[in-house]
């Protein structure tokens, strides 16, 4: 019953698949992909009704087990009757007797039973390998009408692709033609409105700017009178100040003298009035002493005469005499006042006379304080009109200053605008030859053996102390060939392991031309690694990869001696991911990618300066590109679109440090430069593989990509297509073809198979969880593919599951440590 529903099953999916391949409706892109997801549904169906007959066969398993524990079930209990059986002879003979026939009748019927039973399982189980050899004819029938239906369906799917993308490329054609015209219509109008509009702008910031100037001269012609004015008045302030500071020096001294003149004719005033003063004070004592005594003598006197009744007359006459006396001493006391008077108004009048020049002198004093004061105010003029000459001399400075920026910026619009002979000036500066280029001679046109030229640049490694594997450069070198495909070469691993250096002997043992280029972290756009324009110095600013570029696309001429368009060149992005690859090379990728398969090859524009048509640099196939980078917190990761477009070989971690014994120039192997005509020669365009060789590679990628669904992942096209092209460029490969050598192109391709999954698959699988359905669904079925085909991958295939903290992180080579570097010797018998 299984049998047939899958045979059933098998049948129904094989006609529905024919009848939708028959079924052609209108070539549109959305039939086409409607189609496409039939057939995938159709596929899906195909697997759950083999899912079902894997269930059939394992129910018919479970028959065929449940039958052989039936038949030990019986064997039991035959082995229970014969032990039964002789318990009865020993120790029950005529219970035996008794009840053997009884017994013997119901194991006969129950033996006949189970015959029947065994005979009816037996039959069932003939009719189920029956069944099963049926099921398997049918489906190596269905297999073969499938793959002849797939095939069928393929041929008409590619049939109606074909005219499909015909038809739409012409479309395509058109509405680009018909945009191209319209584009072009506008972009002249709005080219011609820019250009009136610039040249308005232009006249309008002209008039503007003459205007200006006029105005700045007319200051300028203003300033320069304020300045003579004020160059007079600082003269006469100076003079002014000069009198100034002599007249109060004159009066500053005369101040001091007289001051201390006052001072010596005062004190020695009041000395004298001082003692005179009390030589009067000492006199007026001394007359009132005297009239004290004349008048206690007239007392006397009187009491004398009252006392002595002396004749009147004789007491008038002496009393007369007395009087006389007393008068002429009055008169005498009289007078002597009348002198300290005059003395006391003699001091009084030299003391007015003090006071009066006293005055003079504070007069003179508030005079020379004013005369202080203007002065002061003399200088603060002159320290205010050498402040504003300061202002107006840094107004001078910035107005002339902003007049020559304005006459810079005239002269650089009017060199923009009105020099186109600048461009071919431009032109030549990136076009000139690099200095670090050197000129070698070209090999013959006799045809030189890959596998030769390849073991002589091997051998001079060793030469010039440098040992790489032989497997890493031809990987390299596989990858420079299939450029077309890959057009990017990543060298990955530890510090110091030769990644740069690889590059550069490479170039210098083969006879190509070599550019080192450095890459910076702060680069960010295409200019940044060619070159930009300069609109402030009006000069364009070519790198070395520019000029490189536009010298390697020249041919060599009488006129350009150094053109390179004729041998290889070779291109090294020096720690390429220190800045995001996208941001500078993501016009190069597009463009080398779309040079795939054509004749003329497209160009890079590289802008040289406003209203300059851009230089144009080809993307010559004579060109290859090649990157290292490291893998720390400096740098950055690379994305799906450079690892779909190129190609990254992993360098082995060193397990033993080699020591530098020898260290020769490499300059004394120089070989001759090889030329484009004969590296075409290496370079197999079209697949000379048959299906039964290629097709057990693709199987492989196709199963390693129904894993990755299930995680989310996928391979392209693109990756198959390159790892078909690496193979078939693939120097042993080749060799072996050449040869007629079946065994070695096996060998051959199987270690160009290898290659490819370490650089183009792996990396795919980077981020993928090392644990839980990711692993058991994804990670673990590649593994077995890979075990299952004895790769030598697998170890390094299991450290990046152990040590990328839960991720998938393809860092090592220990693949390639078997493959020892060929030594001088070998190269020399080869």
């Amino acid at each position: 019953m299984g049998n047939k529903n899958k045979q059933n099953a098998q049948s129904s999916a094989g006609n529905k698949l024919a009848d939708q391949t028959y079924k052609v409706m209108d070539v549109t892109e959305d039939d086409l992909l409607n189609k496409q997801q039939e057939i995938k549904d159709l596929e899906y169906s195909l697997d759950q009704r083999e899912t079902a007959i894997a269930q059939k066969e394992l129910e018919l398993k479970a028959a065929k087990e449940a039958i052989t524990k039936k038949e030990v079930e019986v064997n039991d209990k035959c082995v229970q009757l014969e032990e039964m059986e002789l318990q009865a002879k020993n120790d029950f003979p005529k219970l035996f007797e008794e009840k053997f026939a009884a017994f013997k009748k119901q194991l006969e019927q129950r033996e006949a039973q189970c015959v029947s039973e065994l005979a009816s399982l037996e039959a069932e189980k003939e009719k189920l390998r029956q069944r099963e050899l049926t099921i398997q004819k049918d489906e190596i029938k269905r297999d073969s009408g499938y793959a002849d239906d797939r095939a069928r369906l393929d041929d008409e799917f590619f049939k109606l692709r074909k005219m499909l993308e015909k038809e739409l490329a012409s479309k395509r054609a058109d509405a680009l033609a018909a945009i191209e015209k319209e584009l072009s219509e506008e972009r002249a109008s709005r080219i011609a409105n820019l250009e009136k509009d610039i040249a308005d702008r232009l006249k309008a910031h002209e008039a503007a700017i003459q205007q200006e100037k006029n105005e700045l001269e007319q200051k300028r012609k203003v300033f320069l009178k304020d300045q003579a004015k004020l160059d007079e008045l600082k003269d006469e302030i100076e003079y002014q100040k000069q009198r100034l500071q002599s007249s109060k020096d004159r009066l500053e001294e005369r101040e001091a003298n007289l001051n201390l003149e006052v001072d010596r004719l005062v004190e020695s005033e009041r000395a004298q009035l001082r003692k005179s003063i009390e030589q009067k004070d000492r006199e007026i004592k001394r007359y009132i002493e005297d009239s004290a005594s004349l008048q206690e003598l007239l007392n006397t006197y009187k009491k004398l005469e009252h006392d002595l009744g002396e004749d009147p007359q004789k007491v008038k006459d002496e009393l007369a005499k007395q009087v006389e006396t007393i008068k002429s001493l009055q008169d005498d006391l009289a007078n002597r006042p009348l002198l300290a008077q005059e003395e006391f108004n003699r001091i009084k009048s030299e003391k007015d006379s003090l006071e009066q020049a006293c005055s003079r002198l504070s007069e003179e004093n508030r005079s020379l304080s004013t005369i202080r004061k203007g002065q002061e105010e003399l200088e603060e003029n002159i320290a205010d009109l050498e402040r504003r000459n300061k202002i107006l001399s840094d107004q001078r400075d910035y107005i002339e200053a902003y007049n020559n920026k304005i006459q810079e910026d005239l002269e650089r619009l009017q060199a923009s605008y009105e020099r186109g002979e600048e461009r071919e000036e431009r032109i030549k500066h990136i076009e000139k030859p690099l200095e670090q280029i050197s000129y070698k001679e070209r090999v013959s046109d006799d045809d030189i053996y890959e596998i030769q030229w390849l073991n002589d640049i091997q051998g001079k490694f060793d030469l010039v102390g440098f040992n790489f594997p032989s497997r890493i450069l031809k990987a390299f070198h596989t990858s420079l060939k299939t450029a077309e495909w890959s057009p990017i070469t990543v060298l990955a691993g530890v510090s110091g392991t030769g990644k740069s250096k690889l590059p550069e002997l490479y170039a210098h043992f083969g006879g190509l031309n070599f550019l080192n280029t450095p890459v910076q972290p702060n680069w960010d756009s295409m200019e940044s690694m060619l070159g930009f324009y300069n609109s402030i110095d009006n000069y364009f600013d070519a790198q070395p990869v520019l000029r490189f570029l536009a010298q390697s696309q020249l041919p060599p001429s009488e006129h350009y001696p150094n053109g390179l368009s004729d041998v290889m060149n070779l291109v090294l992005l020096d720690e390429m991911n220190l800045a995001h690859i996208e941001l500078y090379f993501a016009d190069f990728l597009s463009k080398l990618e779309e040079r795939r398969g054509k004749k003329t090859v497209p160009n890079i524009p590289v802008k040289i300066g406003a209203k300059q048509d851009p230089y144009l640099i080809p993307m010559g196939r004579n060109v290859l590109w090649v990157g290292t980078m490291n893998q720390d917190e400096t740098t950055k990761s690379l994305s799906d679109k450079v690892l779909d477009r190129g190609v990254v070989i992993n360098f082995p971690r060193p397990e033993r440090l080699e020591r530098m014994k020898k260290l020769s120039d490499p300059s004394s192997h120089a070989s001759k430069l090889i030329t484009k005509k004969q590296w075409g020669r290496w370079w197999a365009e079209k697949s000379s593989f048959n299906d039964d060789q290629i097709t057990p590679y693709k199987l492989f990628v196709e199963e390693m990509n129904t894993s990755l669904s299930k995680v989310g992942r996928a391979l392209g096209h693109r990756v198959w297509q390159s790892i078909e092209y690496y193979m078939l460029n693939y120097p042993d490969v080749l060799e072996a073809q050449r040869n007629n050598d079946d065994a070695g192109l096996v060998k051959a391709m199987k270690v160009a198979f290898e290659d490819q999954l370490v650089q183009k698959v792996m990396p795919k699988l980077r981020g993928i969880e090392t644990r839980g359905k990711s692993k058991s669904d994804c990670l673990d079925k590649i593994r077995t593919q890979l075990v299952n085909d004895d790769y030598t991958i697998i170890n390094d295939f299991d450290l990046a599951c152990e040590f990328g903290y839960g991720q998938f992180i393809w860092n090592s080579a220990n693949y390639l440590k078997d493959d020892e570097p060929v030594n001088s010797q070998e190269n020399a018998e080869n």
